[in-house]
């Protein structure tokens, strides 16, 4: 990510599946996917590592991952829909 442009701002701690914390660096981008955009936060890794979207950048392209195809798919924004309703209600 370095490499497109990409810089950590700032450095946050991120708990591990198997409960180990690790601190990662952090920065921010825009992604774009069939012509829709939406920030998202970067978390910097291993150098070599294939990059993932996350849940939220997925979430804002209205897009979730097939497993058995091996692609992405356009769904409704489950995320999205309840922060509406939230700020409604506020």
């Amino acid at each position: 990510m370095r490499r497109q442009g990409v810089v950590p701002h700032t450095v946050a701690p991120f708990q591990l599946a198997d409960g180990r914390q690790i601190d990662r660096e952090v920065g921010h981008t825009w992604v774009r996917v069939d012509g829709r955009e939406v920030i998202t936060l970067v978390v910097f890794g291993d150098e070599g590592l294939e990059p993932l979207l996350g849940a939220y950048t997925l979430e804002g392209l209205l897009l979730a991952p097939d497993p058995v195809g091996r692609r992405l798919i356009p769904v409704p924004g489950r995320l999205m829909a309840a922060m509406e309703r939230r700020l409604r209600w506020v």
